[in-house]
């Protein structure tokens, strides 16, 4: 009778360890359940964490199941861990569902392990989560203030398809630089022919952490500062990748680059910043990134998550704007009457493990507008178009006091995590 039991605890065993072997993490990462998982025992604040997590297009640990918690927190305590951030943010008091993950997968409504009375983010608390490994409050999460106090951490990466002649293996696509093949540069139709004939096509990005990842590719190449991505002009304003995923899911174009030549159809990455312009598809000299499935392709995750209140277009007097967006001063580019007198504010908002770029694209005012971080210290005050401002913290603060005055129409601003 112990026969069957014992042969369909092997069958399971040999099938488990047949998914693993097709699996692959990245160096230095360990295979926990469906993560990657690496130990940093090294103290940090919460943004040294995320910085160092995001370096190669990680973030802190995402804990999702109570499955998970338990693994992240084995896993924690065999690396000699016992206090570890972990890669969640809380916007409110005593409520998950305003605790988003750094992968931009959602909130922490459907599971959260918060000890008794947390999250906290008033007062002497704050928005970023940590878990112990030991003592009374082993496994569960609490919140505190980010920069108060350093720890130890995780970092996660996605499990990949494991192939030996895939140079960079990263979410179940390899990726193959163009100066790793004969042909180190091309114009847009030979480096798509190129990429082709891998069985792939010109990368199409998706997410931030991708742009993420790549960044840390070319990290130490520094005669190369931009690469031609895999997407074309199609209609004004529409683009499409060139292996059919979805455009629209993700769009990381710099706000101020501009557009006005008609012969600009392809769009190149600038590896430093991560952003996106659009150029011409008949330079030669272009360094391009081919990126090839390693399994069934998955379905890009989308990265907006909209948590607005809005008024109206403009969003004035919002107090939870998620990034990726854009805002407007009330009644933008009215003439009658011009620039309404309305004073408005916006508390704008991204995961833990980014910061935010506001891009003010046109600004046509006559008082400035003001950029604040999150403790009310200000930033910049903002008076002319194209410019770009960077928050300290993945929370800031926009005021606006319209004057009323006739001839200035507003302004117009888009923010990108960065």
């Amino acid at each position: 009778m112990i026969f069957p039991k014992l042969m369909k605890f092997t069958i399971f065993a040999l099938l488990f360890g047949i998914i693993h072997c097709s699996s692959v993490c990245p160096d230095g990462y360990a295979m926990v359940l469906d993560k990657c998982l690496m130990a940093i025992k090294n103290p940090m604040t919460h943004s040294q964490a995320e910085t160092a997590c995001t370096y190669t297009g990680g973030t802190l640990v995402n804990i999702k199941s109570a499955i998970e918690n338990r693994a992240v927190s084995q896993f924690a305590s065999n690396s000699g861990i016992n206090q570890t951030w972990i890669g969640l943010f809380c916007f409110d008091n005593k409520n998950p569902s305003k605790c988003f993950y750094d992968d931009y997968s959602g909130t922490s409504a459907l599971y959260d392990n918060f000890a008794s009375g947390y999250p906290m983010v008033d007062g002497i608390y704050g928005g970023c989560v940590y878990t112990s490994t030991s003592g009374s409050l082993a496994g569960r999460w609490v919140s505190v203030k980010c920069e108060a106090e350093s720890m130890p951490f995780i970092c996660e990466m996605p499990i990949s398809t494991y192939d030996a002649s895939c140079p960079h293996n990263y979410n179940d696509f390899c990726y193959l630089k163009s100066s790793e093949m004969p042909i180190a540069t091309g114009k847009f139709g030979d480096a798509l022919k190129i990429c082709e004939a891998q069985n792939g096509s010109l990368v199409s990005i998706h997410s931030k952490r991708e742009i993420d990842y790549i960044k840390s590719l070319y990290r130490d190449q520094t005669s190369i500062r931009t690469i031609l991505i895999g997407a074309q002009l199609v209609l004004p304003n529409l683009y499409s990748w060139t292996d059919g995923s979805n455009f629209e899911s993700f769009d990381y174009r710099d706000p101020l680059s501009s557009a006005s030549n008609n012969d600009n159809k392809c769009l190149f990455m600038d590896i430093s910043s991560g952003l996106w312009s659009s150029g011409t598809c008949d330079y030669i000299g272009s360094s391009f990134l081919c990126k090839i499935p390693l399994s069934v392709v998955p379905t890009p995750q989308s990265e907006i998550l909209s948590e607005s209140n809005p008024s109206d277009f403009s969003k004035c007097n919002t107090t939870f704007l998620m990034a990726p967006g854009e805002f407007t001063s009330y009644g933008y580019l009215s003439t009658d009457p011009a620039e309404p007198p309305v004073y408005c504010t916006w508390k704008i908002v991204t995961t833990g493990a980014y910061k935010m770029r506001l891009f003010f694209t046109d600004v046509n005012t006559y008082n400035p507008i003001y950029v604040y971080a999150e403790n009310g210290n200000e930033i910049e005050r903002v008076r002319y178009s194209s410019s770009s401002v960077i928050s300290r913290s993945n929370i800031v603060n926009v005021a606006f006091q319209a004057s009323g005055r006739p001839g200035y129409t507003g302004f117009k601003a888009v923010v990108l995590a960065y």
